[in-house]
């Protein structure tokens, strides 16, 4: 029967419809958390029969071949249209890979960005032992796991074997199995990376290990071999990653395709002064307003798998996240492509509305033109080197250790003079039989041992700095080296102030992160109160260090801290001397208004790339519409074919058409944004379609005039021949109502133009 998938090879007794499994897997994809046992026992309930585990192997046999069927189907779709398995990865976003004639050179052709993620862990099965470890503690046998040969990944998955040729040194392989993830589990995540547009374009396995260095190192191999010349490669830990890939074999490969390693916007704001200047994306030229954060985006839904894939095997587990990636990328990525790009392009013409605020600032400061925020920026990373690389001092030398042990001397004679009048009063004759007695002549003789362990750790530190003579409070080298102890006390003061603001960011994170349970946010919320009077306490300790200096530091309030946007705002403090705080790239005014600089200049590199995938975007539609059209009709043509090939060919139409639909079902609305953004006052693209580079099948066959009318060597009747069915009529019918939509969005766009100018 027609429409029914089996469970089983020879005489099924039980098979199941494709509708059931469409539904299924369309729901799963959306619903990533609906597992196959629930859905299972959904059809028992309305089927009025009991549920059966068995059921659901018997369901997941079905689902298996249902899947092989649709990839073997995608198959002979993308064989069809000349296809190849490179074609995905280097056609999946139109934005970044379509490029037209005659656009404008970038210094980044592609930007994407790269992470691992922990979720989608897979545990191993192994077989039972009796065997016991030192502690008596049960040991892990060897795996039981069936070989099975079956791939689910579709040129998603890079293998095992090409990245374990970038592991020159596995750490994973020294370190016992039980400490790496408890033993428990094969794969332990993934590793990921997209473009900028959040497109899956490569992802592979983290075996039993973290984020080792061979996993990105294995990505950014096939990207470059991929995609060639000025590459942007986002990493939370960029900045490392970028000396990783220059001491690789990658090194040489990397500095010839002008590969530059970034840091993302998010990650980028808990890193060091000194390295965001190199690094993050407001000061990086030619970034644009990218932040480089679309894997957090993508791993906040694909978490949703980890039920799923916890327990699967390893095909399953690769099926169901290849299964869940390609449904995202057509009718989640592509679906929200033309948002993401007017929405990025709106908020590039709001910051370029600031520049007038900017310009008015500049004049009423006097700072005279835009290259003085470069002079800033390159003055305070100038700066930051020549502190990183000066000489290291000891952080504590031993004067500064004899004058806190002379110190404390002195507070402990003190204490003692204080103790010891006390106990002679006690030992007088008229306390003779006061009950205080002893505990007083017990406090004296506390200290005044108290007093000779600090009277013997000044003799010690005097004989191994060679005090003749001990100092006093008016010594020249006691008045220099208290200089030193209170920015020590300073400097300790503040990186303990430091850190609890670090703290106070991360767990306020955390605490608004969706999946975050309740129990879990009541507690971050007790622990943020507490954190809070932590905070000022520390200010106010801070406050009193940074006074005793001379020239004293600014003081601090609870309201200035807990604004700092970025972590490296603490560096400033971090120079004693009067002469950095005279600088202008130190004053709260002055870097907000860098800031407010470099924002606009990744504005309008933003409108510039946004002009370009527009286009790029729009091309695509036009291109990609027409050649499957066309490939629809050729294969509807039964001129010269066999009855059993022209069958065939019919039946792969079909397959065309439903895979032109997947994507262009939203074409209409992409255009329709491009086109109410073309309307919008400070819009300098084009949504004209323009000539790709890399012609199409079957495109450059036909010839385009200026109007848009299709001209080749046959006419429409010519191509269609006598034995076409309906579906040629209403693809003839499509083609000319997209033809017509086309030309009056145009006049629309041109229409509000000349309006425009005209006011």
């Amino acid at each position: 029967m027609e429409g029914l998938v089996p469970c089983a090879p020879w005489s099924p007794t039980v098979s199941i419809t494709l509708r059931v499994l469409e539904v299924y897997r369309v729901t799963h994809v959306r619903c990533p958390q609906l597992a196959i046992q629930p859905f299972v026992k959904s059809l028992c309930d309305m089927h009025g029969v009991p549920y059966k585990p068995y059921l659901c192997q018997q369901f997941s046999i079905a689902y298996d071949l249902y899947l092989d069927i649709r990839r073997q189907t995608d198959q002979l779709v993308m064989e069809c249209l000349g296809r190849d398995s490179m074609w995905r990865l280097k056609h999946n976003c139109p934005a970044c890979m379509y490029k037209f004639e005659g656009e404008e050179k970038l210094i980044f052709e592609m930007l994407t960005t790269m992470d691992g993620n922990d979720s989608l862990k897979r545990v191993l099965r192994r077989t039972k032992t009796a065997n016991t470890d030192e502690d008596g503690e049960p040991t892990l046998g060897p795996s039981n796991e069936r070989l099975d040969s079956r791939d689910a990944s579709d040129g998603y998955f890079i293998t095992r074997e090409k990245v374990e040729e970038w592991a020159k040194t596995r750490l994973a392989d020294a370190l016992p199995m039980d400490v790496l993830m408890w033993g428990v589990f094969d794969e332990t995540g993934i590793f990921l990376a997209l473009c900028r547009h959040g497109f899956v374009l490569l992802l592979t396995d983290m075996l039993r290990s973290g984020e080792l260095a061979k996993y990105p190192l294995a990505i950014v191999n096939e990207l470059l071999t991929a995609f060639g010349l000025n590459l942007g490669a986002g990493y939370d830990v960029g900045c490392n990653f970028e000396a990783t890939v220059a001491n690789s074999e990658l090194g040489n490969l990397a500095r010839e395709m002008n590969m530059r390693c970034l840091v993302g916007a998010f990650h980028g704001h808990a890193h060091n002064r000194l390295c965001q200047l190199k690094f993050l994306a407001t000061y990086v030229e030619g970034l644009g307003l990218e932040d480089l954060e679309g894997c957090e985006r993508f791993f906040s839904r694909s978490n949703g798998l980890a039920k799923s894939c916890r327990y699967a095997s390893c095909f399953h587990r690769q099926q169901e996240i290849t299964t869940y990636i390609k449904h995202f990328d057509s009718f989640e990525t592509y679906a929200n492509l033309a948002k993401f790009l007017c929405a990025n392009y709106q908020q590039a013409l709001t910051i370029l509305r600031t520049e007038p605020a900017l310009l008015g600032w500049m004049e009423r400061e006097g700072v005279e033109s835009f290259e003085e925020f470069k002079e800033w920026l390159q003055e305070e990373k100038d700066y930051l080197l020549g502190l990183k690389n000066a000489p290291k001092e000891k952080v504590e030398s031993l004067e500064m250790e004899y004058v806190q042990k002379l110190i404390n001397l002195s507070t402990s004679e003190t204490r003692y003079g204080v103790l010891a009048a006390e106990a002679r009063r006690a030992r007088s004759d008229d306390a003779a039989y006061a009950p205080g007695v002893g505990k007083a002549e017990l406090a004296r003789r506390h200290g005044k041992e108290k007093m000779e362990r600090d009277l013997e750790s000044v003799q010690e530190l005097e004989r191994k700095l060679d005090i003749v003579e001990r100092w006093t409070t008016t010594s020249p080298r006691w008045l220099e080296t208290v200089v030193q102890v209170k920015k020590r006390k300073y400097q300790l003061a503040l990186d303990a102030l430091e850190l609890l603001i670090v703290e106070r960011i991360f767990e306020l994170t955390k605490m608004n992160q969706s999946q975050t349970g309740y129990k879990l946010r009541k507690h971050i919320a007790k622990a943020l109160q507490a954190r809070s009077k932590a905070v000022r306490n520390a200010i106010d300790r801070y406050n009193n260090a940074a006074i005793l200096l001379n020239p004293p530091m600014p003081q601090l309030s609870w309201e200035q801290v807990v604004e700092y946007a970025f972590l490296a705002d603490f560096d400033i403090l971090r120079d004693t001397g009067a002469e950095v705080q005279s600088r202008p790239w130190t004053r709260p005014a002055y870097r907000l208004a860098l800031d407010k600089y470099f924002r606009l200049q990744r504005a309008k590199e933003e409108i510039r790339r946004l002009n370009i995938e527009i286009r790029r975007v729009v091309t695509w539609i036009h291109d990609e519409d027409r050649l499957l059209r066309r490939k629809g009709r050729e294969l509807r043509r039964s001129q010269g074919k066999s009855a059993e090939q022209a069958e065939a060919d019919l039946n792969l139409a079909v397959q065309v058409r439903l895979y032109r639909e997947r994507r262009g079902r939203f074409d209409d609305a992409h255009m329709r944004r491009f086109r109410v953004l073309a309307k919008t006052a400070g819009f300098t693209g084009s949504i004209s379609p323009g000539r790709a580079v890399e012609v199409v099948q079957g495109i450059d066959e036909m010839e385009v005039d200026n109007e848009g009318n299709e001209t080749g060597s046959e006419s429409e009747e010519g191509v269609a021949g006598e034995g076409d069915d309906e579906d040629e009529g209403d693809d003839t019918r499509d083609t000319e109502v997209s033809r017509i939509r086309y030309r009056l969005s145009v006049l629309a766009v041109d229409g509000a133009r000349e309006q425009g100018d005209e006011v």
